[in-house]
């Protein structure tokens, strides 16, 4: 009996020795790269594991060590190093090098699929190839009538609050942001009806908090481990819900689709098939794509609806609270963004056009300058899958790659002693940096949002509604943030509305 225990303690030792040499040899390829204090095994497991706030300090003291040290940064997950990268040179190397993307982003394939956000590279690359014209110029153009429609709702909903008490407006935004993505992406009969019911948007917000959750739960990373919790089950049941509507209107299309081609084979034009508003929403565009390409399925096609879906939504959402934010405690910029307002629009109450979004110039670098110190996403992530040299360093196959936006963004090498400063001028005197990897609220490199224009043209016409009729006031002093899956600030920051009257207008 002795001798088994003493046996089968040998065995452990000399596998904890043979493990702990593999370890000692795998971090020595990072040496001098700076990471925090390392425990046998588990790494920094026990320093960076914990609640979505902690998280975002670990990400502003992992900014500061690299603007410091112009270095890199490795954090160990156990065996798994995570490197942070926010050199602007560094960051175009690894994203136009590496377009697959680590373990952690397999959470949301249950809900995405193999979305653009999601997929395997070998499956990206093929799913990029056929998506590259659904956000050009042309088809956003054709959402104008939507954005106007869903703005003009919101500064309804908004005129509520005026006189009252400070109130968290992130709900209320969110609400209309996941409408307007949502027509745009689903398509509707007619602008004034709702996609989003309670439910809907209960279920998509009940699914972003699981996927955090699990995110920031190590033990849950294994689905063999994870596919027997509570948290999966109420997950997938939150996923049928959101995959319910988008499969109804796929069913409706497909039968639209094939009512127009039984009309124009037998001839009988007078049937009326159109379908509401003169725009192609993005499912559209997939089912014609569809047409051309049999080896796009339907699975391929709600997947990328998802996905668009939901990465619109929390870029647009976020971006949009913090722009209010932002210029709710900047009166001299609110004021000067609704002069270039009333130039464009005067007293009127029109509907945005394109023209006049092209003309919303200062517009464009509040939103601009808001993205930069608060990008909706802090950062994105990349598998190296091969050996990867940058200027100071060797990136070894293997390493997870996190790019740092909140930290691009914020470096004073890049933009200057000022970096930290909210000053939207710094947009119309060509002060950005001339590498264009140091802006990175829409990522960069291969794998970059292909919806920037989308997402812009929203923002604007949205903005434009608003500051036209309202006055925003707010607070951001102490402004405390986490990182869920966008950047959110913690318990929801308050902000104040009330009418711009006849003395608040540019005469």
């Amino acid at each position: 009996m002795l001798l088994s225990v003493y046996i089968v303690c040998t065995l452990l030792l000399c596998i904890c020795v043979l493990l702990w040499s593999l370890e000692r040899r795998k971090r020595n390829k990072y040496r001098g790269v700076p990471t925090y204090p390392l425990l046998p095994f588990i790494g920094n497991i026990h320093q960076v594991v914990g609640d979505t706030q902690k998280l975002f300090h670990i990400v502003e003291n992992i900014t500061d060590i690299c603007e410091e040290k112009q270095s890199l940064f490795v954090v160990w997950l156990g065996p798994c190093p995570i490197l942070a990268v926010q050199h602007p040179d560094d960051v175009k190397m690894v994203t136009n090098s590496f377009v697959e993307k680590p373990y952690f982003y397999d959470f949301g394939r249950a809900w995405l699929g193999d979305g653009l956000v999601t997929a395997p590279g070998y499956i990206w690359k093929q799913s990029i190839k056929k998506l590259a014209g659904t956000f050009t110029s042309s088809v956003v153009d054709g959402y104008q009538d939507v954005f106007n429609a869903q703005a003009e709702k919101l500064v309804l909903n908004l005129k509520t609050k005026v006189g009252k008490e400070p109130f968290d407006v992130m709900h209320t935004l969110a609400f209309a942001t996941l409408e307007t993505i949502c027509q745009t992406a689903l398509g509707v009969s007619n602008i004034s009806e709702n996609i989003v019911t309670e439910e809907y948007y209960d279920a998509f917000n009940r699914c972003l908090e699981l996927m955090i959750y699990r995110g920031m739960n190590i033990l849950l990373h294994p689905d063999a481990i994870y596919r027997l919790t509570p948290a999966h089950k109420e997950m997938m049941k939150c996923v049928a819900a959101l995959h319910k509507v988008s499969d109804n209107v796929m069913k409706k299309l497909r039968a639209e689709q094939k009512n127009v081609k039984i009309s124009e084979m037998t001839g009988n034009h007078n049937q009326d098939t159109n379908r509401g508003p003169k725009f192609k929403a993005f499912l559209d565009i997939l089912l014609d794509l569809r047409e051309v390409d049999p080896n796009l399925t339907d699975h391929q096609i709600k997947a990328e609806v998802d996905t668009i879906i939901l990465a619109g939504q929390e870029t647009v959402a976020t971006a949009f609270f913090y722009t209010l934010l932002m210029i709710g405690c900047k009166p001299g910029v609110q004021e000067k963004m609704y002069a270039e307002l009333y130039s464009i629009f005067g007293d009127s109450k029109r509907p945005v056009s394109k023209e006049d979004l092209s003309r919303m110039s200062y517009c464009e670098a509040i939103i601009n300058e808001t993205l930069r110190l608060y990008p909706p996403a802090p950062g994105v992530m990349r598998y190296a899958d091969r050996d990867l040299k940058l200027k100071s360093f060797t990136i070894p196959k293997g390493t997870i790659c996190a790019i740092n936006f909140w930290g691009a963004g914020r470096s004073v090498r890049a933009w200057g002693p000022d970096a930290k400063v909210y000053r939207p001028e710094r947009w119309l005197e060509d002060q950005a940096p001339g590498n264009p990897a140091a802006f990175l609220p829409f990522s960069y490199g291969r794998r970059a949002c292909i919806g920037k224009k989308y997402a812009m043209a929203i923002l604007k016409t949205m903005l434009a509604h608003c500051v036209r009729e309202l006055v925003f006031e707010s607070q951001a002093d102490n402004l405390q943030l986490k990182i869920d899956l966008a950047l959110r600030p913690v318990s929801g920051h308050l902000i104040q509305i009330r009418l711009r009257d006849s003395e608040n207008r540019c005469r």
